[in-house]
């Protein structure tokens, strides 16, 4: 079941959250292909993770950021960019 919290008109939904752990994690099922998807695809989550982290129990929380890129193209270079971008707010991992 899916864990939901509500934000005013707007619903903020992570795929799992660990209270034991103190994380959350969402997935991002975006192309990774070009730098413009990539740098949009940061934005995004830039915005999402920042936008849900007030709704959430603790500001102990950590996010967990899991990309699936299965089926895709993506270089080294671009996961290195993504990692770097979102590091601050969350730990990135890849799914290939």
């Amino acid at each position: 079941m899916a864990n939901v919290v509500a934000l005013g008109a707007h619903m903020f939904t992570p795929e799992l959250v660990s209270e034991k752990l103190g994380e959350y994690v969402l997935v991002a099922n975006h192309s990774l292909e070009s730098a413009e998807a990539a740098r949009m695809s940061v934005e995004y989550n830039r915005a999402r993770i920042l936008h849900g982290r007030p709704h959430l129990p603790s500001e102990s929380w950590k996010c967990r950021l899991v990309y699936d890129v299965r089926g895709q193209s993506v270089s080294e270079t671009t996961i290195e960019r993504v990692r770097a971008e979102l590091r601050n707010i969350a730990c990135v991992e890849f799914k290939r």
